[in-house]
């Protein structure tokens, strides 16, 4: 009994030792990481004017991930992903927790994304998956920094909007004869296929091959009190490169003549691109006699819309004759999407 004493006091004796052995990084040894962020900056701006960002919207989310290097360059087809955690963003610009990115002491490359879209870690290296309607935007390079007790707070590099916001305005003018005006949709032809899966920290990759047609409902159209039959609406779309496509807009018009819906149509110039952070403002101008349709460019900076005076940097205007030449309303290329989240 005293041989078997001796045995069962030394099995206690080791797993005491192994369980009161702390794990490589447990959850007591790891410390909550803080961060602050300026601000999204815009890529592919055609304007100098400031510094090309804007803050953040107050409930923006975000994701930020951590990664521990292998090599002496971050590298994120090698590095060891260590956490993640998401943010929401405030007016002061720092990121309130919504689960906090917990870390042990040491330093590390940070990635942010918003909003908090999930990460694909399976593939290598870890990829993100990004559809029209969507204001994403993600770190342009890594933010490196060491954590302690003694400091846990990081800021952030500014993070780039990867793609494009579109405007759409609808002007009659005083004299065209128009009564009343109702917006049925709009559509644009030959966009970018949705998803577009990016690296963190990349541009998203642009396909050279388009077939979607977007549509926004008129639904998306807003009037206002003192011009109700100004209509304008918003929508964010994945970026494109430049190539041939077409505007189409079908709307119910009356006048004294009566109502009936019409089917406004015209070919885009094949040089036009959709910039990453920049915003494209397709207005019409409806005069009865000669409507024209302007669409202008200018950076995504300040997102007020001013549906009667855009793009003070560069303008195309495309002027069509009386009415516009009436198309069928179908998908050229038989297939269809929407930019509405």
């Amino acid at each position: 009994m005293k041989v078997n004493g001796v045995i069962y006091l030394c099995l206690f004796l080791l797993l005491t030792a192994c369980s009161d052995k702390s794990e490589p990084f447990s959850e007591r040894d790891r410390i909550a990481v803080r961060f602050s962020l300026s601000g999204i900056q815009a890529e592919g701006s055609t304007r100098a004017d400031g510094n090309g960002t804007s803050p953040l919207t107050e409930g923006t989310t975000l994701r930020i991930l951590a990664f521990r290097r292998v090599g002496t360059n971050a590298d994120l087809s090698k590095d060891e992903y260590m956490g993640e955690g998401t943010y929401k963003a405030n007016s002061g610009g720092l990121l309130t927790a919504v689960n906090s990115l917990l870390l042990p002491q040491g330093t590390y490359d940070f990635y942010a994304l918003t909003p908090s879209l999930t990460v694909n870690r399976a593939s290598t290296p870890c990829t993100v998956s990004v559809n029209h309607g969507v204001d994403y935007a993600s770190s342009t390079e890594v933010t490196t920094a060491t954590v302690t007790e003694n400091n846990s707070s990081v800021t952030l590099a500014a993070l780039t909007r990867r793609c494009t916001k579109l405007n759409f305005a609808i002007l009659p003018k005083d004299g065209s004869g128009i009564t009343s005006l109702t917006i049925i949709e709009i559509r644009l032809s030959n966009m970018t296929d949705a998803p577009l899966k990016g690296e963190l920290s990349k541009a998203l990759p642009i396909e050279t091959t388009r077939k979607t047609t977007i549509t926004l409902s008129g639904e998306a159209f807003t009037a206002t009190t003192e011009k109700p039959l100004d209509y304008s609406a918003s929508t964010i779309v994945l970026s494109r490169k430049a190539g041939a496509f077409d505007f189409k807009m079908k709307a119910s018009i009356g006048c004294q003549e009566g109502t009936g819906e019409k089917v406004y149509s015209a070919p885009l110039p094949a040089d036009i691109a959709f910039l990453p952070g920049c915003q494209y403002t397709f207005t019409v101008k409806m005069k009865g006699g000669k409507d024209e349709l302007v669409l202008s460019v200018q950076q995504w900076g300040n997102n007020f819309l001013d549906a009667g005076d855009m793009g003070d940097y560069y303008t195309t205007t495309l002027t069509v004759e009386s009415g516009w030449k009436e198309n069928p309303w179908t998908d050229e290329d038989g297939l269809g999407g929407t930019a509405n989240k």
